[in-house]
């Protein structure tokens, strides 16, 4: 490494103005305007105990890095403690890094972030890697945490058709004996009135799934991330007889496109809507000549959802969602595991050995 080069890490908040467009503009210069690290994305997960801050790692003045993440409050039972814990929000995160940045220069980011840690009371460090290949030469432990389906998206749609499993291909076939249409709304055609109609459908399928309240996103919340960048969205509906029955918000990044939240009303399930819709979606994209598209994995590998997104890229390799776990301050750490299971009422929470870290479990 060249011991001419200068390193500079800058740890910001979001709580002006300024700070928040100098974070934006860092974002769209450099890295495209990656959704998963757009303010409008983030912010949702900012809290009074949790705070979202940003390191910005230079080089000779030039940023290389950026990674935004929760610098959160510990607190056992109520009991407010002096030190912190660091996450990267929900999804898909992590640094995210210049095209072809040496491995040391990586490594020398995360020098410089363990000691601003250790000078600033944080105790552990949960990062939650996207699928850009961010986690090497991650300090910390590397877990390979869960499956993700990256399908293929092929120019000879005949050809991928044939590549579904005998269950897409029933499953759309009966859809299509309902007469069920699609549409896809990107740009200026996505209006206040489609989010709105994504969200119906999307809340209507959070209650019937009692989903924990971390789902229940405001409609204003969709309004304001997806009307702020609406290039980087997608809105596909299934339609019957014009009424909009299935739906999936899709997030564009490059030549790729995730699934990122959705849902059917359940009174037409019999008409294999979400079937529909998704082989829709795929003849879409290789249309407009999209190369992957990411439906994410199951809520463990190889349950029925994981399953159900594989059939339609059963002979597509996997990728891995990989999360890093990392002890900063060992002493402090055993201290809270002790203290949370000492406070806590419940001695037969079981703590899975993956779960990390483990004082969270006992935590307010």
């Amino acid at each position: 490494m060249n011991s001419k080069n200068t390193y500079q890490l800058l740890v910001e908040d979001f709580s002006t103005e300024a700070k928040i467009c100098f974070y934006k503009a860092c974002l769209q210069q450099k890295w495209n305007n990656n959704t998963y690290y757009r303010y409008e994305y983030l912010n949702y997960y900012e809290n009074e105990n949790n705070t979202l801050k940003y390191f910005i790692f230079k080089k000779d003045n030039e940023a290389i890095i950026l990674m935004p993440f929760l610098l959160r409050v510990i607190s056992v039972l109520n009991q407010t403690t002096n030190y912190f814990d660091v996450t990267t929000p929900y999804g898909y995160g992590g640094p995210l890094l210049i095209e072809n940045l040496p491995e040391e220069e990586y490594q020398e980011f995360w020098k410089h972030v363990k000691n601003w840690y250790k000078n600033n009371g944080v105790v552990t460090e949960f990062v939650r890697f996207g699928l850009i290949d961010n986690q090497h030469f991650y300090d910390g432990y590397l877990l390979p945490t869960l499956k993700n389906i990256k399908g293929r998206i092929l120019k000879d749609q005949e050809q991928q058709w044939d590549a579904f499993l005998p269950k897409v291909r029933n499953n759309y076939r009966a859809a299509c004996n309902h007469n069920l249409s699609f549409k896809i709304f990107n740009k200026e055609a996505i209006t206040s009135i489609v989010i709105s109609s994504f969200y119906e459908i999307y809340m209507d399928t959070m209650k019937r799934r009692s989903a924990t309240s971390y789902y229940y996103f405001s409609n204003s919340y969709f309004q304001n991330l997806i009307l702020s960048n609406p290039n980087n969205f997608y809105i596909a509906f299934t339609y019957f007889e014009n009424k909009p029955i299935s739906t999936e918000l899709i997030i564009g990044y490059k030549d790729d496109i995730y699934a990122f939240l959705g849902g059917t009303l359940s009174e037409y399930f019999e008409c294999r809507p979400n079937d529909f819709l998704r082989v829709e979606v795929i003849k879409w994209a290789s249309i407009n000549q999209k190369k992957s598209y990411i439906l994410g994995g199951g809520r463990v590998d190889g349950d029925g959802l994981y399953k159900n997104k594989k059939a339609l890229f059963p002979k597509d390799d996997d990728v891995v969602f990989y999360t890093g776990r990392k002890v900063i301050d060992e002493d402090a750490y055993e201290y809270l595991n002790q203290l949370a299971s000492e406070k806590s009422s419940d001695a037969n929470i079981q703590v899975d050995e993956h779960f990390f870290p483990k004082y969270r479990k006992f935590c307010t």
